[in-house]
Parts: C-alpha cells; structure tokens; sequence
C-alpha cells in the first residue's frame, strides 16, 4: 500500500505539471481515500487533492474537501451564507489558509476570504513553526530510511515566497477588490517586507498607483535584498515612476550602449576580429552594473522600462522602436501595449492601431486593453465619440485599468466637454491616489475655462504627487504667465528644462518657447533671442517662432534698429505660413521702418510751371483767366494751385475712403 501511495502522489504531481486537471482529481480523490486519516501524510494527500481541484476550477468542492477534513472550521461559505463560522482554519496550517482564502477569492467571495486569512498578526511565528516541524519530520523519516541525521536540511530556509508574504498579499487583493485602498496599500507593503520577491506584491502597488514618487522611492530602498539579488532593486526601480531617477537612467543608458557594443561585435565590426573580451570599451561597459541586469538587457521588463523612459523624455520614435522589438518577440506582452499605443496615437501611425486593436480583440475580447485599443485609434483618426464608448468599456471591463480612465477624459476634453472630462479625471483621482495625471489634467481643464485660482490648487496637489514631473512644472509656469508673474513663471519653465532628459527633443520645444516669451514680456530681449533660438533648433519649422524672434527683434531696435533681422525671421514664418496675419503686418510695419532710416532724405524742390505763363501774360497784356476761369490769381511770389493732387494726396484720399462708414 505505501508504495502505491507514492506512485499515486507521483502520479498526481505529474498530471498537475501537465496541466491534466481531470486526471490530477482523479487519482487525487483515490489517494485520499486510500492514504490512513489522523497522520500529517493524509493531510498533505489532502492539501494535494485541494489543489487540484483549485487548478481545475471546482473551488466550492476544493472548500467542501477542507471542511469535511477539519481544516476549515463552518459550513456557510459552502451553502452561499454569510461569512459566520469561516473565520477559522481547523486543525490546517498555513497553506491551507491561503488555498481556502484563494477559493473563496475565485469565487468573488472577497468578504470570507479575509474572514478564512484572520488579522494576520502570528502568520509569521506560525510560518517559522510550521516549517521548523516539517524539517523535524523530514529528519525522522530520513532518520528511519537511512539510520541517520541530514545536517544540511537544519534551519534551511526555503528558496521559495514566503508563506507570510503570499497570505498578506492575498489580503491586500481582498481589499483592492472592497475598494479599501489604505488598507491594500499597508498588506502590500508588508508583503513584500516579509519577501522582497513576492512581485505580485510590488506589481499591485505600481498598477494601482498606491504610491507617490517619493513613498515608492522610500520601499524600494527599505527592501531587504542579499548583494546577489540589487540586480531586482534595480529592476523594481525601473517598473516604477523614472521621474528624477538619474540611476535609473544611466543604468538604462548603460544598457543600451552595451547592446549596441555587443551587435557591433557580434557584426565584426568593432575592429577585434568579433572577441568580446578583447574591447576594452565593452568591459568597461560591464563592469559598470551587476552581471544578473546585463544578462537581462533583452528582457522584455528591461526594454520595456528603457521604452518607457523614451517615453517620458519625449523621443516618443525611440520608444515606438523598442516596443516594435518587444513585440516581435513577444506579440501579447500586455505590460507593453499601454506604452506602445501612447506612442503610436502621438506618431500618428493609424494603421499599426487599426491592426493592434483588431488583433486585441480577437485574442482577448474580455480584457480592458483591447477595448483601450479600439478607442485609441478612434481617438487618433478624431472620432472622438466612439473612442468614448470604447473606452467606457473598457473601464467597465476592469476598473483599475488607469489608461482607459484618462483616455476617457481626453476623449471628451477634445470637444470641449470640460464638465464630464473632469468628472472622468476625479474618477481616476479617486482610484489611483498615487498617479498625478487625472490631478494635472483637471488643472489644465480648469485653466482652459480661465479659472486660474482653482488651475493653481491642482496644479500644486499633482505637484505634492510627483514633484519630478517636468510637464507639472510647465503648467504651473503657463499659470504664472497668464496670471503676468514672469518671474515665477521663467523659474517654473526653467525646472521643467532641468528635470528632462538631455538632450531636448522637439517635444519639449514649446517649453523652451514659452521661457523666451517670458523674458520678452520682462523685456529682456537678449535672453529672449537666446532662447527662440535654442527653441529653433529643436524645431526649424516651427512659423510663430520665427514670427516671436522677429517681433523680439523688432521691439529690441525700439522700431528703428535690427530691421534686417526682423524682416528675415518674418519671410521665413511666412515661407512657413503664408496666412499668418500678425507677421504681415508686422513685416510691413518692418519695412516701412527700415525704409524711414535707412532711405537717404529727399530733397524737395518746387516746381511751379505756370510761373513763367504768368509773366509772358503780364508782359504780353493777355488774361490768364482764360484758361482757368474765373480761378483768382495768387499773390505775386506764391506757388499756384495745383490742378491736378500730388501722389501722397492721393493715398490720403484712398485712405480717407477706406476708413468711411
């Protein structure tokens, strides 16, 4: 009989690794029955048997078999009651606990699950002794099988996650599920202090957004890891929020720069014959960051925390390159899709949605992200409509999904519906304490509406978020300017420039504009040419900046100097755009300028023709009369009356013609 109950337990293992969940419950049910009640054997057979009903989807008939073997006290949560009488785990351990709690879990139980898991204040003392008493029977057993002591099994600590550490996450996703957010957040972090690697731990605190930038900055650093294992605080690191994370981003860039080291190798073209170890660059490279993250560079965390970092700092093509490479090897890597449609909706590329979007939903019609697909690209081709119907679906479909919640307020923002673009942001505000973004936009819808009082409290709470955020600091320097502080709002814009990656790419150029208009409204017109110049650089085709540097040198030669530059940055705005009215006028204004001090003065000399006609009559007694009438002479010495206007009388008539009702 016992040689039949390791093969069954053989056999079991075996079906569950395959993924025969059938077979796994129906040889688990035979060993149960067969193996002898009362002994810690036929409780392990019947922890086996409940897994495999857990992994087979019968989660009732998996809290059915604990209950009638006493590891699960009550009878309630079976019949559907309430959560009476489940509060207590029998004569169980552990693993028990966290199996029911997970069953009740899968069947949307939430309020039993946290009923079976308890406060959770001995689950560490319980885990030590539970496992100090299985290492004791492994040493009798192992004692009676080979007539000694195994030394090396004392007071070994399991590889795996902590038992702790997984029962205090399940009990931070019974309070996500209620919607007691604080509470989630203190089970998580807790989590992930008994086990700095239970991830699911760290991954639901970065999807819910339950951590400001500086909090997360705090955990990570407060984890507990060997010197083997930094390569995973580097990792988490990069999963988090990269604002003002300078190690983060030089290790990224290390990355990249010893991906391209090694393709140039592997390529022979380096100039070392295709040898690693003979680039002094490459090792240099190496020896810069643990041997785990160079080993993981084409990981897809990896290049997904490097297209994400493009992402922030603007080079949204960089980005899209590294999600495409993500992608090739991985087509359904979910992680990756939000970053990837941010950016193709920014590039404008309609069709690598339209086939995303078609491909999501084909693979997993009930996931929020590809719902969130459909409504980026409609959102990109500007029917901004449907894009709100989709993503209201996907919302509905999972309502942490925080993508979808401000692509539903941009949706509506997009047609000036400022109230239910609000409404969609406080939502998101309300879900995700720890994410800036809804706070931000509600700032930039109230600013919209010129309600700049309430525009600066949001601004400043999204600041208190994440005080790293380059585009928070922008906002808040467009405030200032429009409230006409150019002081602060020079300093605000100037943060903005500090906190992006350098270099600057064209994103960031309308930043480095408005620190130009900033200086020419303080009319510090030196600074200001300065600064539309380094704005010309990130974009050469940009026309109103050309127009704002024509116009500053304008104001600087006070109308009379800098003429020349002026009218030059004017024909290039107007080369740029033709219908650009404020640079014609003023390109006018220019040239007549330049005209009054540049034209040498003109000499006016009288010419009065009939002065000699009028001494011939006087002296040959004829009238002068008889051609002009009965037109009186002038005094001897004035000039006559012209006939006929002058040209500038004429533009002065055309002129008072023009400006007649």
């Amino acid at each position: 009989k016992r040689r039949t109950l390791m093969k069954l337990r053989a056999v079991v293992d075996d079906c569950l690794a395959k993924h025969l969940d059938d077979s796994a419950v129906f040889f688990a049910d035979k060993l149960v029955s067969m193996s002898a009640k009362g002994e810690q054997s036929h409780l392990d057979d019947v922890f086996l048997y409940c897994q495999a009903l857990f992994q087979g989807g019968h989660y009732r008939r998996a809290l059915t078999v604990m209950r009638r073997n006493g590891v699960l006290e009550g009878s309630s949560g079976v019949d559907g009651g309430g959560v009476n009488g489940v509060g207590a785990i029998g004569q169980g351990t552990l693993r028990f606990a966290l199996l029911a709690a997970q069953c009740f879990a899968a069947g949307g139980e939430w309020d039993e699950s946290l009923a079976v898991l308890g406060d959770g204040d001995t689950d560490e003392a319980r885990e030590q002794r539970e496992r100090e008493a299985e290492q004791e029977r492994e040493r009798q057993e192992a004692q009676q099988s080979h007539g000694g002591t195994s030394s090396s099994q004392k007071n070994e600590k399991p590889n795996g996650i902590s038992l702790t550490a997984a029962l205090r996450l399940q009990r931070g996703k019974a309070h996500v599920a209620l919607e007691n957010k604080p509470l989630a957040l203190i089970w998580f972090t807790k989590a992930l202090e008994a086990d700095p690697f239970c991830s699911d731990a760290f991954d639901c605190l970065i999807s819910n957004h339950m951590l400001g930038t500086e909090e997360e900055r705090t955990l990570i650093a407060s984890l507990k890891f060997s010197e083997e294992d930094e390569w995973l605080r580097f990792l988490y690191t990069s999963m988090g929020k990269k604002y003002d994370e300078p190690d983060v981003q030089s290790g990224l860039e290390i990355l990249e720069e010893i991906k391209k080291a090694s393709d140039s190798v592997n390529d022979g073209h380096d100039g070392y014959g295709g040898d690693e170890s003979a680039n002094p660059d490459l090792q240099r490279l190496r020896d810069t960051l643990p041997a785990e993250l160079i080993a993981l560079s084409d990981n897809g965390e990896v290049l997904l925390a490097r297209a994400e970092w493009y992402y922030h700092r603007g080079d949204f093509q960089k980005s899209h390159d590294l999600c495409l490479e993500i992608l090739d090897t991985d087509p359904f890597q979910l992680k990756a899709l939000p970053v990837y449609l941010a950016v193709t909706v920014e590039l404008r590329k309609k069709n690598e949605l339209y086939l995303c979007a078609h491909k999501l939903v084909e693979e997993y019609p009930g996931k929020a992200i590809a719902w969130f697909a459909v409504g980026c690209y409609y959102y990109c081709v500007r029917r901004f409509d449907a894009a709100r119907r989709f993503f209201s679906k996907a919302t509905s479909l999972d309502n942490a999904f925080v993508p979808a919640w401000i692509g539903f307020g941009h949706a509506f923002a997009a047609q000036d519906e400022s109230d239910q673009a609000m409404a969609a942001y406080r939502t998101a505000t309300r879900l995700f304490p720890g994410c800036h973004l809804p706070t931000l936009c509600i700032g930039m819808e109230y600013r919209r509406a010129n309600n700049l009082s309430l525009a600066e409290q949001f601004f400043q709470k999204a600041l208190s978020i994440c005080p790293a955020d380059p585009l928070v600091h922008n906002e808040l320097g467009v405030l200032a300017y429009r409230n006409k502080d150019y002081t602060s709002s020079i300093g605000h814009l100037l943060d903005a420039i500090t906190l992006v990656p350098h270099p600057l790419t064209d994103e960031w150029e309308p930043s480095v504009v408005n620190v130009a208009h900033a200086y020419r409204k303080m009319n510090d017109f030196d600074a200001a040419i300065e600064w539309y110049e380094r704005a010309l650089g990130l974009a050469p085709k940009c026309a109103s900046t050309h127009t704002a540097l024509g116009f500053t040198h304008q104001l600087k030669g006070n109308f009379q100097s800098n003429m020349g530059e002026a009218i030059e940055c004017y024909h290039r705005a107007l080369s740029l755009k033709p219908d650009d009215t404020f640079a014609q006028e003023m390109l006018t204004l220019a040239l007549i300028d330049q005209c009054a001090v540049t034209m040498p003065p003109y000499n006016f000399v009288s010419y009065e023709p009939l002065e000699g006609v009028g001494a011939i009559s006087h002296q040959g007694g004829r009238a002068i009369s008889k051609s002009h009438g009965n037109q009186e002479q002038g005094a001897p010495g004035a000039a006559p009356v012209p006939t006929q206007p002058t040209e500038r009388e004429e533009i002065d008539e055309d002129d008072d013609m023009e400006m007649s009702p």
